[in-house]
């Protein structure tokens, strides 16, 4: 029973400092994009490029102009919540402070931020037709549905890591 206890301590101890170590990143990430939001705003144009470019592959007709997107009857703005930059922030943030070799960190941020960056541009296409063909539904799926799966995916994408790669 004694060493039941103990262990369950040990375990304990290593999620508190997971935890600890996860906000002191998060915290410390967010502050410098905070300060950096000038500076990092070429990431939404970027992403503007990126989205048309999609969507006239996928034979839309569509225009980016600077963080614009502009569709026949319709238009997106590509605001910094966009970009995923601070999904990734997350991500980096859970990867980082998880005990593991400095060779399976690496592997997860390099592997898991395209993964992360590649959902947001499917979630942004999706958001695009949603908002050409049904207009009427765009806020709600861009507000309640998209933002909650892709909270579900960063966090899968994070577990993957884990099961994975992780040592």
């Amino acid at each position: 029973m004694k060493m039941m206890k103990k262990n369950n301590k040990i375990l304990f101890r290593h999620e508190i400092k997971f935890v600890i170590i996860f906000f002191l990143l998060i915290t410390t990430f967010y502050t410098i994009y905070y300060f950096s939001l000038d500076n990092l705003a070429f990431l939404k144009n970027y992403m503007a490029a990126l989205l048309s470019s999609t969507l006239n592959i996928l034979g839309m007709d569509a225009t980016a102009k600077g963080e614009d997107v502009f569709l026949k009857g319709f238009s997106l703005k590509i605001v910094e919540e966009c970009t995923a930059a601070f999904a990734s922030l997350i991500y980096i943030s859970c990867v980082l402070a998880y005990p593991s070799d400095l060779r399976s960190k690496a592997l997860g941020i390099g592997l898991g931020i395209p993964v992360i960056q590649t959902i947001n541009l499917v979630r942004l296409v999706i958001l695009s037709f949603t908002g050409l063909y049904y207009p009427d539904i765009f806020e709600y799926v861009h507000t309640y549905i998209w933002q909650s799966i892709f909270i579900i995916f960063v966090i899968m994408v994070w577990l993957v890591w884990l099961e994975r790669f992780a040592r």
